[in-house]
């Protein structure tokens, strides 16, 4: 399996969240069985950076290459570090308990083999002894567990002696070149294979491919050969080192990513203060159009700045791939929407005591003393409407990103052709920051082509970024307010978010989706119309309706996108 850039840069963060150390250049990455980066386990990586020197570990893996038992080694080894980084890293963050019983679950859940390697069964028996279940393994192997559970009053020095000793008393270990021929290099591994769930046969494969096996899912270790075949994220940013300079080297780093601030320090601590508050506490904001700005762009800078002008070309090419069709659902969705505003817009003859004189009233005027023998016509007031556009730009969209430019594009260029005020935003977080990017304004008619540089990164905090669009809705001088997002529905960002004194929930599934409902709730008691187009899958739709009730719509296929969103949008109007 290939393992997507923008799935390698989440990787890389949640290391860097972990490791506190933002020039921390990782070498090695875990992903899910999907390719995606894997919560847990980059987490534990960037905690062994942060409690253990890990040049030495390093040092360590690097003294198993080309034994005969490389594999076994490297992922023992692993285990012996997952349980000494977890034991110190709990102390500091709460949630990591919840991870790890999450993962440990999963990895109990999977069918035992009938005569699995060591590292297999020893993995397998501490996962279950993390669950508190029995782990029925050999007086042998239970002594080799015992020994490989390091506690976390083990420093790097004593974790690494008692590794080598266990290696060579138990298994055989020998430095490759000491007693034993090195393995050819084309036969080394490029990946470390954690526990290898499903393989036959208990030696190392006779080749190593770029994306392997690592536990239940893919491992990524691009120190063996220099990472040039898939790799870029080994290229360094220029960050302090963990200090009280820390938070000022990641706002350097998400603004050389992703574009200048639209606000100065002072105006964003003042949003932040006003709306990164209860399940957002500890967020931070960066509202940005994209512009790059003065800083020097280096590094992992570079690598994020190239692929959004690449996706750019990427959505812009889909759309001219299909422009008739895409011109008729712009002109069919205008016409939808000007119909149902000039049937909101007819004049409606009501009484007055001016206007038009009616002879049959006049009689009211004499005996009621009644003025109102008038009449005048009255417009409605559907005009008085702005409208928002919120697109969500997490990784979850990253294989419907050309489809989801389009989908924006073609709202707002219809919503202009009417006349209505549009501005249209993206969103996705990262590495605590919810990165809103405005592609044009209520005045900027002529911008609408600027959605194409939509492009997604990160996770998606959907109830902190529609509370942000809404208070910024708030300030419109409209009446009438409409708010259209396109999301797949699922909410997940790596921010916790506390629930109780020392008690943390991922920002994920049921904890999102309540979240993300309330703030559209929110929203409505507020005069704030909103909608959402679905881009999500099958089995996110109960959690759109969760979060929307009934408007919501999905796109199936975008022949139907005129008639699907027109209908979306034109019950609104009618209930102006």
């Amino acid at each position: 399996m290939e393992i997507s850039e923008n799935e390698k840069r989440r990787a890389v963060n949640l290391i860097w969240n972990a490791a506190r150390d933002y020039d921390f250049d990782p070498d090695f990455k875990v992903y899910d069985a999907e390719g995606r980066a894997e919560l847990y386990w980059n987490c534990i990586i960037g905690a062994v950076h942060r409690h253990y020197d890990w040049d030495k570990t390093a040092a360590m893996f690097r003294s198993f290459r080309g034994t005969e038992n490389q594999l076994t080694y490297e992922n023992l080894a692993w285990l012996g570090l997952e349980n000494a980084a977890f034991l110190r890293e709990k102390r500091d963050r709460p949630a990591l308990p919840y991870l790890r019983e999450h993962f440990a679950r999963t990895v109990a859940a999977l069918p035992a083999e009938a005569e699995p390697p060591v590292q297999d069964r020893l993995v397998r028996a501490h996962f279950l002894r993390a669950l508190g279940q029995p782990a029925p393994l050999s007086p042998e192997d239970a002594a080799m567990l015992d020994a490989l559970e390091f506690g976390p009053e083990m420093d790097t020095d004593q974790m690494i002696a008692r590794t080598l000793t266990l290696f060579t008393d138990r298994l055989g270990y020998h430095p490759a070149g000491e007693g034993q021929k090195e393995e050819p290099e084309k036969e080394r591994g490029f990946f470390l294979p954690f526990f290898r769930w499903g393989r036959k046969g208990k030696g190392a494969p006779p080749e190593l491919r770029p994306v392997r096996s690592f536990g239940i899912g893919l491992g990524e270790h691009t120190d063996e050969y220099g990472g040039e075949a898939l790799d870029q994220s080994h290229i360094r940013v220029s960050f302090a080192k963990y200090t009280a300079q820390t938070d000022e080297g990641l706002r350097r780093y998400i603004v050389s990513c992703f574009g200048k601030p639209m606000y100065d320090q002072r105006q964003t601590r003042e949003l932040e203060r006003s709306y990164c508050t209860g399940n957002h506490r500890d967020c931070h904001l960066h509202f940005t159009r994209g512009e790059p700005d003065e800083l020097p762009v280096k590094g992992y800078a570079v690598v994020q700045r190239r692929a959004a002008e690449e996706q750019e070309k990427r959505n812009r090419a889909y759309y001219e791939e299909n422009l008739a069709r895409n011109r008729a659902a712009i002109d069919r969705l205008t016409s939808r929407l000007r119909n149902t505003m000039l049937t909101q817009l007819e004049t409606t003859a009501v009484k007055s005591s001016a206007g038009r004189l009616v002879g049959g009233r006049i009689w009211r005027g004499v005996y009621l003393n009644d003025n109102k023998i008038f009449e005048k016509d009255l417009r409605g007031d559907a005009g008085n409407l702005s409208v928002d556009i919120l697109l969500d730009a997490s990784t979850s969209q990253i294989h419907r990103q050309e489809i989801v430019s389009t989908q924006g594009y073609l709202i707002a260029e219809s919503l202009t052709r009417c006349g209505l005020p549009v501005r249209v935003y993206s969103f996705f977080s990262m590495s605590g920051y919810t990165v809103m990017n405005l592609f044009r304004d209520y005045g900027e008619t002529g911008d609408n082509a600027n959605i194409f540089r939509y492009v997604t990164n990160g996770c998606n905090r959907d109830g902190l970024a529609i509370r942000l669009a809404v208070g910024q809705l708030k300030k419109t001088d409209c009446e009438h307010k409409l708010l259209i997002i396109l999301s797949d529905a699922k909410p997940n960002d790596v921010l916790k978010v506390e629930t109780g004194r020392n008690i943390y929930r991922d920002y994920t599934e049921d904890t999102g989706v309540a979240d993300t409902a309330a703030e559209v709730h929110q929203a409505r008691l507020n005069d704030i119309s909103v909608v959402c187009v679905f881009t999500g899958n099958d089995e996110d739709l109960p959690a759109a309706r969760k979060i929307y009730g009934q408007d919501f719509s999905r796109i199936r296929h975008l022949s139907q996108f005129a008639d699907t969103v027109g209908a979306l949008i034109q019950n609104q109007i009618r209930n102006l």
